[in-house]
């Protein structure tokens, strides 16, 4: 019972940040990418950013949200959860490597860190601890 109350709010917590990722990254472009660090060039930029925030963590709280209606079992989301934030922090930690720090990161980008290790253990815990098929 425990399990099952916590998975939920794991998935409503990753929904929530998943919609608000998706509608910073679509409805303000060019802000979210100042936050990030980076400058929009042209369409091609602001296409991007919709896209790759946008629309994939649109996918990422539609997962979320299907898993708490019951459409998709709630492991399958747990296990998107955690590859989603698994592979970001798996990324940051190469980067970090081969940056030698974090000299120059943004506080956005170091929050990013706390972020997706959060991200990936929450998803794991939910996975190991919700048992509901």
């Amino acid at each position: 019972m425990i399990g099952h109350r916590f998975g939920t709010c794991v998935l409503v917590v990753a929904a929530l940040f998943s919609l608000m990722t998706t509608w910073g990254s679509a409805a303000a472009p060019a802000r979210f990418a100042g936050r990030l660090g980076l400058t929009l060039a042209n369409a091609g930029g602001t296409n991007e950013i919709r896209a790759q925030y946008a629309g994939f963590f649109f996918a990422v709280a539609f997962v979320c949200l299907a898993a708490l209606a019951g459409v998709l079992s709630r492991q399958a989301a747990f296990v998107v959860l955690a590859a989603v934030f698994g592979g970001l922090i798996l990324g940051r930690i190469g980067s970090l490597l081969i940056d030698g720090g974090m000299t120059g990161y943004s506080p956005t980008i170091v929050a990013l860190y706390a972020i997706d290790t959060t991200g990936f253990l929450l998803a794991l815990s939910a996975l190991s601890f919700d048992r509901t098929a």
